[in-house]
């Protein structure tokens, strides 16, 4: 009893010299563990989306879709710590109805700040501001900081002052191998420096990770690849192991089949196609379970990702609720499967082009159809792994 007791005293001071408490009780607090994808299938391969409070990476090769999928996740950041404040202030208003003094203190920090900021670091100075605002960005709710030439470490401990602030709930860095250390910029042409990327981002790594969890903000690296002359069959990424190491979530993108308006995959040879499947690739899951490896969406190059193709899609081809003969097709329940029917008569629709319309028009069939595949896909405790 007595070495218990010992251990519980030891632990419980180091907590408390540590901060420890305080950390734990805000790791486990009722926000979603998940900022999402717009991806139904992305989703589903990665548990919800990408892990709260923690590093993940984005990397592939140039136009592979990553910078697109970091400015999705923004957009979902955005609309979920709008929801999260909302929901906050309405708990201490509550409380301060009651005559509660602190909520009141609260609730004047609580609206001065604001809901969580998103902050996008572009250090390739690429940063489309209307193609962001296609994927659904409003410019005055999101952040962006494009540095000049800057030391790398001016950059990084930037990055270490603005999650110490406790405001900003998700930072994109994009992309590592633009982070430039003070030692290579002072080199002249030709002269060369060893790995001071690499030792850099470990140290900063180091010291990001916990303060990351402590207040509360969610970092993507987005990286590329380079060429592997010692090995092609792996996949070689810049700035050392660390990103590798610390990050919880790995996600590898490539570009796939071109395809026409419809959604059909087209000859790669196709000159002008209308869109590309974005294929991902988890390499790394260390914040659910690894059995789901593969997905894939829709890209378009004029109205970004489309969900509603995705929907269509899996709809067909994996549920059956949209069912196709030649070249028409049935619309069904999707809880019963039954045939939907208008004056007694079946619901048939003459072309893919025809369901997105549909979709268009119909907002509570299309939720629905969201909502069963939802409900199917993002379940957690099904044990089924198939690669869709």
């Amino acid at each position: 009893m007595n070495s218990l007791s010992l251990f519980d005293d030891i632990v419980n001071k180091k907590k408390k010299d540590w901060n420890c408490d305080d950390l734990m009780d805000s790791a486990s607090t009722n926000m979603s563990d998940k900022i999402p994808f717009s991806s139904i299938l992305v989703n589903w391969s990665t548990y919800g989306g990408i892990p709260r409070n923690r590093i993940t990476e984005f990397f592939g090769e140039p136009h592979s879709g990553k910078t697109t999928s970091a400015i999705d996740v923004c957009k979902n950041a955005i609309d979920l710590f709008k929801e999260e404040y909302e929901v906050e202030l309405q708990a201490l208003r509550t409380k301060a109805s009651s005559g509660n003094k602190s909520a009141i203190a609260a609730i004047e920090d609580l609206q001065d700040s604001g809901p969580k900021k998103v902050l996008y670091i572009d250090l390739e100075h690429s940063f489309d501001s209307k193609w962001s605002s296609i994927l659904g960005i409003d410019k005055s709710e999101i952040s962006i900081m494009q540095p000049p030439d800057v030391f790398a470490e001016d950059i990084l401990q930037t990055v270490q002052e603005l999650v110490e602030t406790g405001e900003v709930g998700l930072i994109v860095l994009d992309s590592l191998p633009s982070l430039v250390p003070k030692a290579e910029l002072e080199k002249k042409y030709g002269e060369r420096t060893v790995a001071s990327l690499a030792g850099l981002l470990t140290v900063f790594c180091r010291k990001i990770v916990p303060l990351l969890t402590r207040y509360k903000c969610t970092m993507i690296f987005i990286n590329q690849v380079r060429e592997n002359m010692d090995n092609p069959y792996v996949v070689k990424t810049p700035g050392g192991t660390a990103p590798k190491f610390y990050a919880s979530l790995r996600i590898q993108f490539k570009i796939g089949s071109p395809v026409d308006f419809l959604g059909n995959e087209v000859p790669q040879s196709t000159e002008n196609p209308a869109g590309y499947i974005v294929n991902t690739k988890i390499v790394k899951q260390k914040s659910a379970p690894n059995d789901r490896k593969n997905a894939s969406y829709f890209l378009m190059c004029k109205s970004g990702i489309r969900l509603d193709m995705d929907l269509a899609q899996l709809a067909i081809k994996r549920y059956g609720m949209i069912r196709k003969t030649a070249g028409w097709f049935t619309i069904c329940d999707p809880k019963t499967g039954e045939i939907l029917e208008v004056d007694g008569k079946p619901v048939k629709i003459n072309g893919l082009a025809k369901v997105y319309e549909y979709f268009q028009t119909h907002p509570d069939y299309y939720k629905s159809v969201y909502d069963f595949i939802i409900a199917d896909i993002l379940d957690s405790d099904e044990s089924e792994t198939t690669q869709l």
